[in-house]
């Protein structure tokens, strides 16, 4: 399930990148430049965000790269080094790196690397440790998300969840984003443990909900096992996921002059999906 996520935050993670550098890095960003494209060709695995940030005064230019982490990864001090690596010997400028860590629980991934003759490390932010009000007030329904994965404060999750789903019905629109960041809330809110919370409050809240099917599963089970209503969800989650895939790569093909490939890549879909969904349009 964590590619779940890596996706939410791949499609995300542009928007948000101002957004969490301000409030959780603590960094001001005014203008960047894409050179992501640059790096892929070096390592095999695409860095999550990499932009070079701008300044008046050239001096001042920086490396900006943040890796989004669900899990701790045993792996991710040597990886964080190799790439402030390559990407210091390919453009000559100082590297600030963060990784942006939205599991349950604080991330207990070593950040520091000391030997002999080598010193390095990496900013580590837990999005838990920042209260979901930081989040909640957005105009940006991408940042509004995040607030599911952030400190709630005491408050009662179901709350929270009400203030998240009215904030998005008030700044998204009703076709296919609203959709979108519907799904991205719920799928976000398993790694809480609050989908069932964020489900029932969507319902009641009357916002149209993808998973429809869930819904009437739950609702229609009273003698259920709890495995039998985690495979009803499971199942109401495939029916439902070609529908938005759908959905998705209709509205990047209308709007948008992605070639196949990176359409499939956005949507996480074959490219065989795309061109059936060109031809029936």
């Amino acid at each position: 399930m964590a590619n779940h996520y890596d996706r939410i935050f791949k499609e995300n993670i542009e928007p948000l990148i101002p957004v969490i550098a301000r409030k959780i890095f603590g960094l001001k960003i005014n203008q960047t430049e894409d050179i992501k494209d640059k790096l892929q060709y070096t390592l095999e695995k695409e860095a999550d965000y990499l932009q070079k940030v701008i300044h008046d005064d050239p001096e001042n230019d920086y490396i900006l790269h943040v890796e989004c982490q669900v899990k701790d990864d045993t792996e991710m001090l040597s990886r964080m080094l190799l790439y402030r690596a390559i990407v210091y010997h390919l453009f000559k400028l100082p590297v600030r790196q963060y990784v942006f860590f939205i599991g349950e629980k604080a991330s207990k991934m070593d950040c520091l690397l000391a030997q002999e003759d080598l010193t390095y490390s990496f900013r580590l932010k837990n999005i838990h440790q920042f209260s979901y009000k930081n989040f909640i007030d957005s105009d940006i329904p991408e940042e509004v998300v995040l607030a599911i994965l952030a400190d709630f404060e005491g408050i009662n999750p179901t709350k929270v969840i009400e203030e998240i789903v009215k904030r998005l019905q008030q700044i998204s629109d009703k076709s296919l984003r609203l959709s979108k960041y519907e799904k991205q809330l719920e799928i976000l809110s398993k790694l809480r443990k609050l989908q069932k919370q964020t489900i029932q409050t969507i319902t009641q809240m009357g916002w149209e909900y993808e998973l429809e099917t869930d819904i009437r599963y739950l609702q229609g089970v009273e003698k259920g096992e709890e495995k039998g209503i985690a495979k009803g969800i499971e199942q109401g989650i495939e029916i439902t996921k070609e529908k938005d895939n759908y959905r998705f790569v209709v509205s990047l093909l209308s709007e948008t002059k992605f070639s196949a490939e990176k359409i499939a890549r956005l949507a996480d879909v074959t490219i065989e999906f795309i061109e059936k969904v060109k031809r029936e349009l």
